[in-house]
């Protein structure tokens, strides 16, 4: 067997494993060292692959899938600097634990630290910001092949494992890369010919739920029990499934749910927003919280960290699957490490009296801090980034997922949604590392990952950042609206201190950037409107929203305005809320 026979065997095992693995859609860009594996994957008919001329979005693409479908996707580049575009990705995957399986082409160790064109050292290039990273060999009859087949079996698995995230198979080509049909009756395939008159992957894994002992429950409940004002947190988490238990523990024991936007639980029509109480300083004190049940991970807002310094609670338990500590401010009691949905299960009942403060007064406080919020919506007042967001949460459908950018659009949506959905729709952010890069790619792997159309709700300069991703949404399964709250710069800014440094604060930190979103949306094909009222942004959204093309809805607005606007609902909620208190 000839060296492109085994680089053509070789690669086509891989790419059969990670299929069978479950690893099935391939996120590929072309290169010249990469062609063994991306000709396996498209000779392969149970791949299913989509091409990317940018690594970097393709790595974004790829996040977005596996939020979609806890499922890895796997990235396929050539060598060099194209595998150092997938980083930004590659840590937002692993902070917010996404599966993702990197699989890049490298030149083989000849080649190394000689000054080899497109050569950089690729091996553990992603540090420890991966669950594993291997170096494979380079393809050769010395290697056993059942050495392979265990390696990309686990690579997978450790993607999926109890800290879900990405994996970096590195493997290096020697040439020639042009294919080769191999001798199915060598030898050195022996070993492997019940797996290839099968379709069962190599191995299997089975990674047990962390159920916690019945020691800790029984702690658990007994500090519910006594307990006399708890709430809940539910912060981020990967799981429906862990939402909706923490959802369901809520109710049954009749406590307060802070349910932030990356719960996936914001949506929920029945749940209250208790991100505009904790805004309040009064509503803070007659809280104070005694025991306070964190589930999941990061929040948005900065009101519970703020409510936590000021209650000191006796108890403050963090509960989440993955090892990663969770304590920002350095404050939490007790963590425990086990499955959010069987503890949430096995916490039920444990309460006989329900929680103050008194429901009523919240009942009322919430209801009319909806009715002002609900004025930013007049058919005739121009569409802000308050009310696109509240339209949004009230018009986006159940056939549709939701994907919001970081910076202003998450805050806007965090705290003035208004969902009519029982059980929600599908939302995500890219709140690992907090960035507004590779917003747009995300939010198209979500949505294909999903097979739902999506909408996008992104700032100027996020969609600026992320530009080059248009080019994916004519090739997409499902359409995306993209609705850009366009203020000329980084709205976020203005409601920072900094922004009263009026030498610096315009050129260095708002940075206004005077580019045509019109124009990009016709530069890549796409459907574009601008909307100026209310009652003309419902109806282009409600029209978009039934449609089989992508579109770009531009919010136009002042970034003086939007400080001047937020500031105002801000103050006559916390007003509303003073009065509720003194009822």
């Amino acid at each position: 067997m000839n060296n492109r026979q085994i680089t053509t065997l070789w690669s086509s095992i891989i790419v059969e494993e990670l299929i069978r693995q479950g690893a099935s859609f391939f996120c590929i860009s072309p290169g010249s060292r990469s062609t063994p594996l991306t000709i396996a994957i498209a000779r392969n008919p149970k791949a299913r692959w989509k091409m990317f001329v940018d690594e970097r979005s393709a790595a974004f693409f790829a996040l977005g899938y596996g939020r979609a479908t806890a499922l890895p996707a796997v990235l396929v580049c050539t060598s060099g600097t194209a595998v150092a575009n997938y980083f930004p990705a590659v840590v937002e995957a692993s902070m917010d634990f996404q599966p993702m399986l990197v699989l890049s082409a490298d030149r083989p160790f000849e080649l190394l630290d000689c000054g080899a064109n497109q050569t950089i050292r690729q091996e553990n290039i992603f540090g420890s910001y991966t669950r594993w990273n291997m170096q494979l060999p380079a393809p050769s009859r010395d290697t056993p092949l059942k050495a392979l087949l265990s390696t990309i079996a686990y690579a997978v698995a450790k993607s999926l494992g109890e800290s879900a995230g990405p994996v970096h198979l590195n493997q290096p080509f020697r040439e020639p890369f042009e294919p080769e049909q191999p001798d199915q009756n060598n030898p050195w395939l022996a070993p492997l010919q019940e797996w290839l008159e099968s379709s069962n992957p190599f191995s299997s894994s089975i990674v047990p739920e962390k159920v916690p002992d019945s020691d800790t429950i029984a702690m658990l409940r007994q500090l519910l029990a006594a307990a006399e004002r708890p709430m809940i947190i539910a912060g981020s988490m990967t799981s429906r499934a862990d939402a909706l238990a923490v959802s369901e523990l809520s109710s049954d024991l009749n406590i307060p749910l802070y349910a932030d936007f990356s719960s996936g639980l914001r949506m929920v029509a029945s749940l209250h927003p208790w991100q505009l109480l904790l805004q309040t300083p009064e509503f803070r004190k007659s809280l104070h919280c005694d025991l306070v049940l964190h589930f999941g991970g990061n929040v948005i807002a900065k009101h519970p960290s703020t409510a936590l310094q000021e209650w000191h609670p006796e108890h403050y338990i963090v509960i989440k699957p993955q090892q990663a500590r969770f304590s920002p401010d350095h404050n939490v009691t007790c963590r425990i490490e086990a499955s959010i949905a069987q503890t949430a299960g096995m916490l039920k009942g444990c309460r006989a009296t329900p929680p103050k403060p008194d429901i009523s007064t919240v009942d009322r406080f919430f209801k009319r801090a909806s009715e002002a919020i609900q004025t930013e919506l007049l058919p005739d007042k121009p569409v802000t980034d308050i009310s696109a967001a509240r339209l949004v949460s009230e018009l986006v459908t159940g056939q549709q997922v939701l994907f919001v950018s970081n910076s202003m659009p998450v805050r806007d949506m965090d705290n003035n949604a208004n969902s009519s959905h029982p059980g929600g729709i599908p939302t995500a952010i890219n709140r690992g590392a907090s960035g507004i890069d590779g917003i747009i790619s995300t939010a198209a792997g979500f949505a294909s990952g999903h097979q739902k159309p999506g909408t996008l709700m992104i700032g100027d300069i996020a969609f600026l950042h992320d530009i080059n991703a248009l080019s994916l949404l004519g090739t997409l399964p499902v359409p995306l609206q993209i609705i850009v709250l366009n203020n000329n710069g980084g709205a976020i800014f203005s409601f920072l201190p900094v922004s009263e440094c009026s030498d610096v604060f315009e050129t260095h930190f708002a940075t206004p950037q005077n580019y045509n979103i019109r124009s990009a949306a016709e530069t890549f094909g796409l459907d574009y409107a601008a909307p100026q009222t209310n009652r003309e942004f419902s109806e282009v959204y409600r029209t978009a929203c039934s449609s089989n093309r992508s579109i770009i809805i531009e919010v136009k607005s002042s970034r003086a305005e939007n400080v001047i606007q937020h500031r105002t609902l801000r103050e006559r909620i916390m007003a509303l809320a003073e009065e509720e208190l003194c009822h």
